[in-house]
C-alpha cells in the first residue's frame, strides 16, 4: 500500500510492482523496473528515499532513516529478504545479503556483495567491488568476474518480475486436494505425483544488454498513464547518479555512449573552450541540463553555448533556458531523433542561432543556421579539410581537430 504522509505521496514509476502487502510512506521515489516485495516496509517519513532503475527489494526488507537523510538505492542494487538500510548509499548494482543490517550514514561502493546477516558499522565507506561479511562487517576480497555475472544476471530476472506481476499477477482462492493437489504445475494426469519437473529456465540476457546501454538510445515520447511533475522530476534528478529526460509528464533515462561519441564530444569541448576563451560565449558540456519552457523539455544535449549572459530556470544554475547552439553527436540510433522530433523542439528557444549536428560513425557534419525570418538553412560538411563556422560565437573548427583519433578512422588506415 502506498501512504501520503505530512504532504508527501510516493513517486513510483508505472513499469514497477509494488505488492499491496508492503508499505511505502511519504517521501520515496520508486524509479522503472522496481520490484517490492510483500512485507517490505519502505517510510519516507523524515526525509527522502530513492529507490533507482532496477533495483529490488525483497520480502520483509526495511528502509529508513533519521530525519533530514537521505537513502538511496542506485541502479540495479538487490535488497535479499529481510535485510534492512537506515540512512545509507548503496552502489550501483550492489548485493545486500539476506538479513544483513546497513547502519547510517554507510556508503558501499558499486558491485559490492554484502553477506547474509552481515552488520555494517555506522559510516563505514566500503570500497568498489569489495565482499563484505560478518558482525561487524569487514572487507575480505574483491568480488570476481564469475561473482559479479552471477550477481548481475540475477537480478536480470527481478527486473523481469515487475512486469509479469502486473499482467500474470492476481489473487485467488486454493484449489481442493482432489482438484490439483499433489501433481507439479504442468504435470499431467497421467504423470506420477511424485515426478520432478524440470527446473524453470529463465531467458534471461546478460547485464549489459538489459540496462538499455545501446548506443544512445533515442527517446520516445509517449504517455505511460503515470504523469510526473517537474517538481517530481527536479527533485528525482537532484539525488540521482543517472541523467535523464523529462518531457510532459515522463522521464527518461539517458544512456551510454560508444567510444568515438566520447572523443569526438571531448574534441569539440575543447577547442571550443580555447577558442571562445577571450570572447563573450561560455561552453557547456553534456552535464549542462536545458530546459524549454514553451513545450516543457528539459534535456542534456552534447555541447551548448550561450552568447549572451546564462539565464536558468528560477535562477537555479541548474536549468540553462537561453543556448545560442546546441552541438548534438550523433549515434547510429539517435540520427532520426535528432534530426527530427528533438530538432523540432530545440526550435521553441528563441535564444537558439544555431544547430550542429555531428556524426560518429563517418565524417558528416550538418549545421542548420537561423535565418533572419525565422527559417533554417543547412549546409553539409564532410571533408576532413573543411571547416564548422560558428558564426554566433565567431570561432572555427576543423573537421580534422573534430575527429582526431576517433577509432573508426584508426581502422580505416
Amino acid at each position: 500500500m502506498l501512504y501520503e504522509f505530512n504532504g508527501y505521496r510516493p513517486v513510483v514509476d508505472p513499469f514497477s510492482f509494488v505488492h499491496p502487502q508492503a508499505a511505502v510512506t511519504g517521501n520515496v521515489i520508486i524509479g522503472k523496473d522496481v520490484y517490492v516485495g510483500p512485507g517490505a516496509a519502505i517510510r519516507g517519513d523524515w526525509g527522502l528515499i530513492i529507490i533507482e532503475d532496477g533495483c529490488n527489494v525483497q520480502e520483509n526488507c526495511t528502509i529508513h532513516l533519521f530525519p533530514g537523510a537521505t537513502v538511496r538505492l542506485r541502479a540495479g542494487a538487490h535488497m535479499g529478504h529481510g535485510s534492512i538500510v537506515h540512512g545509507a548509499d548503496i552502489g550501483v548494482n550492489c548485493l545486500i545479503g539476506m538479513n544483513s543490517v546497513i547502519m547510517d550514514n554507510v556508503v558501499i561502493g558499486e558491485n559490492s556483495i554484502v553477506g547474509a546477516l552481515s552488520l555494517v558499522k555506522e559510516g563505514a565507506v566500503i570500497p568498489a567491488r569489495s565482499v563484505v561479511v560478518g558482525n561487524p562487517a569487514k572487507v575480505i576480497r574483491e568480488v570476481s568476474d564469475e561473482m559479479l555475472r552471477w550477481k548481475t544476471e540475477g537480478t536480470v530476472i527481478y527486473q523481469a518480475l515487475p512486469r509479469e506481476m502486473r499482467e500474470n499477477w492476481k489473487a485467488c482462492e486454493a484449489l481442493l486436494p482432489e482438484e490439483g493437489g499433489g501433481r507439479t504445475p504442468g504435470a499431467s494426469e497421467a504423470e506420477p505425483s511424485d515426478k520432478l519437473e524440470r527446473p524453470r529456465e529463465y531467458g534471461y540476457r546478460p547485464w549489459k544488454e538489459t540496462q538499455d546501454k545501446v548506443e544512445e538510445q533515442a527517446r520516445k515520447y509517449k504517455f505511460s498513464g503515470r504523469m510526473f511533475t517537474i517538481e517530481d522530476y527536479l527533485q528525482m534528478e537532484e539525488f540521482s547518479n543517472v541523467r535523464h529526460e523529462y518531457y510532459k509528464g515522463e522521464i527518461f533515462a539517458m544512456s551510454g555512449a560508444r567510444a568515438d561519441h566520447n572523443i569526438i564530444s571531448g574534441n569539440l569541448l575543447f577547442h571550443l573552450r580555447s577558442k571562445i576563451r577571450d570572447r563573450s560565449c561560455e561552453v557547456f558540456n553534456a552535464d549542462q541540463r536545458i530546459y524549454i519552457e514553451a513545450n516543457g523539455l528539459f534535456t542534456y544535449p552534447d555541447l551548448s553555448v550561450v552568447c549572451k549572459e546564462p539565464m536558468f530556470y528560477r535562477d537555479d544554475d541548474l536549468n540553462l533556458t537561453n543556448p545560442s547552439v546546441i552541438i548534438e553527436v550523433l549515434s547510429l540510433s539517435t540520427k532520426g531523433y535528432d534530426r527530427g522530433q528533438k530538432f523540432t523542439l530545440y526550435q521553441d528557444l528563441p535564444s537558439l542561432q544555431e544547430y550542429i549536428l555531428v556524426d560518429s560513425t563517418s565524417i558528416s557534419v550538418e549545421h542548420l543556421r537561423k535565418e533572419s525570418g525565422g527559417s533554417w538553412r543547412g549546409f553539409l560538411l564532410n571533408e576532413q579539410n573543411n571547416v564548422l563556422e560558428i558564426a554566433t560565437a565567431g570561432v572555427s573548427v576543423s573537421l580534422a581537430d573534430i575527429y582526431e583519433k576517433t577509432r573508426f578512422l584508426q581502422k580505416a588506415k
